[in-house]
């Protein structure tokens, strides 16, 4: 039997074992014990990796590197094993403080990914702190941790900090791209301003709108993507040019909602043809087809299809500076001017046919799942559609 067979038979039993019939007690322990043991066997996967990298073992069994065969014989990912073969050798050779952290269950990997980023960045300089660091680690988080390094790095080397941030921030990336089903594929990776920026943006517009917002967090920051575009894209003289989504419409299509495409060339649903009706971000240009290329305008409509900044005023103070459905928090400012008897049915851009509503409750009233309905004291609110007709 191996060195760490013992180890293997433990961690069988442990596997075997049914958690949920444990004492409270002994699971909270547990999970305490169990953090440090795995910090200490990566501490003894690492001293094992630098062992068998320093007698080119990997090569020996016919491999290019150490990493090469740790990716190919244990299908962890290329840039991992490269990563663990280099910090392997750091903390055989220059990192003994954050080694005996390790060792002691004291510190886990992420700090040693932070601490081995701070050696990188100061080199030679590093080894003069890098005993604080480790006892810093071992109280905090790896987080924690990184602050400490990002200052140090700033009291040791600025210009190297201010040069190394400019040539990170080289790394930012945003992917955009439709697929053949009409949706869209978002990754990227932001730099700090830019992520700190979004977040902030995404803290205002992702809130859900009140008790019967049901979006999951994660599809309230996609509409509130879209709501940021939007309003990008709103501006008073709706330009042609950067920023801005033209669709072309027929005067049968703005009333039925069918057959509009997306500059794409992909159908838009009835649903987005009536929201957009009540927005300035996707501008509906009412034409006709002249040929399968060339279209003719019939009429824009800016000047009578949008709600003015006083009309928005009027609608504030009239329906309570805010979304008109019960109990929904979104502000005036973040609300369409939501035409009740529809533009496109001759509807006029009047404040008597105008209330605010938030794009979510908006586009609910579009889709048929909720009502407007007037009060006694003239205000507007939302109600499901089998309480009361339609007023629109």
């Amino acid at each position: 039997m191996g060195p760490t067979a013992g180890v293997v038979q433990q961690v069988d039993v442990l596997a075997s074992a049914d958690p949920s019939s444990w004492d409270l007690a002994d699971l909270e322990s547990g999970l305490g014990e169990l953090a440090v043991a795995a910090n200490r066997l990566f501490a003894v996967q690492m001293r094992v990796l630098a062992a068998f990298d320093a007698r080119g073992a990997g090569q020996i069994a016919g491999f290019r590197s150490t990493a090469d065969w740790l990716a190919k014989t244990t299908g962890i990912p290329a840039g991992r094993a490269g990563w663990l073969v280099h910090t392997a050798r750091a903390l055989c050779d220059e990192l003994p403080a954050t080694a005996v952290a390790l060792a002691e269950g004291r510190i886990g990997e992420g700090h040693v990914r932070v601490i081995r980023h701070a050696q990188r960045r100061l080199g030679e300089r590093f080894a003069a702190v890098e005993a604080i660091v480790a006892g810093f680690a071992a109280g905090h988080s790896d987080r924690e941790t990184r602050v400490l390094v990002e200052r140090l790095v700033q009291q040791y080397a600025p210009a190297d900090h201010d040069d190394e941030a400019e040539v990170d921030r080289e790394r930012r990336r945003v992917h955009l791209s439709d697929s053949i089903d009409g949706w869209w594929h978002l990754d990227g990776l932001l730099d700090p301003a830019t992520g700190a920026a979004l977040k902030a943006a995404l803290d205002v517009f992702a809130e859900a709108t009140g008790p019967d917002d049901t979006r999951s967090p994660a599809q309230r920051r996609c509409d509130a993507l879209g709501e940021i575009a939007d309003r990008s894209c709103d501006q008073s003289d709706r330009p042609t040019g950067v920023g801005h989504v033209t669709v072309t419409v027929t005067p049968e299509q703005i009333v039925t909602g069918q057959g509009v495409e997306w500059p794409n060339g992909l159908l838009a649903s009835s649903t987005d043809v009536a929201v957009h009706g009540c927005s300035a971000a996707v501008s509906l240009v009412e034409g006709i087809r002249v040929d399968d290329v060339h279209w003719q305008p019939l009429a824009v409509g800016f000047a009578q299809r949008f709600a003015s900044t006083a009309q928005r005023v009027a609608l504030a103070v009239r329906d309570g500076a805010g979304c008109v459905h019960t109990g929904c928090t979104v502000p005036a400012w973040r609300c369409v001017a939501h035409h009740r008897r529809s533009w496109a049915d001759g509807g006029p851009t009047d404040v008597d046919n105008m209330v605010l509503i938030c794009r979510y409750h908006h586009r609910r009233v579009h889709h048929g799942r909720l009502d407007l309905t007037q009060r006694d004291n003239g205000t507007w609110t939302t109600v499901a559609p089998h309480l009361f007709p339609d007023t629109g």
